[in-house]
């Protein structure tokens, strides 16, 4: 019997028996993963972090959830989302779990497949207060702020590196549709302008991200998917008859 890996049970063998979606399956087929591939979907909880990378050229800082859907290529081997790698790993980044909205911001931040990374370090959780000019302040979190790209001065950055009593010009929100959504709710889009400041301790932890489906392949590969990427997996369990 067939099921969404949604509805698989957590913690067995499944075996993958078709990827509906075919974007999703050519970005999967690209990490080892196909019809016939032997996977677990895993029961654990997913905590969001921000993480400061070095690519190619330069320092960037990915908020938690898009970190996830990043898979880096160990140089010892092993396959991780970006957000499991610890500072001071390296590896090449070899696939994407996320569509067009996360290419699309690696692009901005000038990332891209089979670019050699380096993690940092990974952030403690903080606060960015704002003034939008105009509309009043607002307060940000570290991932919220990271997705903020725009111009101060000549040079264009990431709001995370914003300096504080400075114009900041948004000119693009990285990420997909629920990213400008989050950030448009809090009065954050393109055309907008923001003065930095300062940033404070978060008073609260990293939080969890709420119904992610985590798969584990036979070969070690981890991956976070999103419920409606899960739901587009078909699986059957191991022990079961076609």
């Amino acid at each position: 019997m067939y099921v969404p890996l949604t509805d698989a049970p957590a913690d067995k063998p499944l075996v993958l028996v078709k990827v509906v979606d075919p974007n999703l399956a050519i970005r999967l087929k690209r990490m080892g993963l196909f019809a016939g591939s032997e996977i677990v979907r895993l029961n654990r909880e997913v905590l969001v972090q921000p993480i400061r990378i070095r690519g190619p050229k330069g320092d960037a800082i990915l908020g938690g959830g898009m970190a996830m859907k990043i898979v880096v290529h160990l140089n010892d081997g092993r396959k991780l989302p970006l957000s499991e790698m610890q500072p001071g790993e390296t590896g090449h980044i070899e696939g994407l779990t996320g569509g067009t909205g996360l290419t699309g911001a690696l692009e901005t931040l000038a990332l891209k497949l089979n670019d050699r990374i380096h993690v940092v370090r990974k952030l403690p959780p903080m606060e960015y207060i704002a003034v939008i000019e105009g509309a009043g302040r607002v307060r940000l979190t570290e991932g919220m702020a990271a997705k903020i790209w725009g111009r101060m001065q000549v040079r264009l950055l990431q709001f995370v590196s914003a300096r504080a009593g400075e114009k900041f010009q948004v000119e693009e929100i990285l990420g997909g549709t629920r990213a400008h959504r989050m950030l448009r709710t809090r009065g954050v889009e393109p055309g907008k302008v923001l003065i930095l400041e300062g940033v404070a301790q978060a008073q609260s932890l990293p939080v969890g991200v709420r119904n992610t489906v985590v798969i584990s392949s036979r070969e070690g590969l981890r991956l976070f998917l999103t419920p409606n990427e899960g739901k587009q997996i078909l699986v059957r369990e191991a022990c079961t008859e076609d």
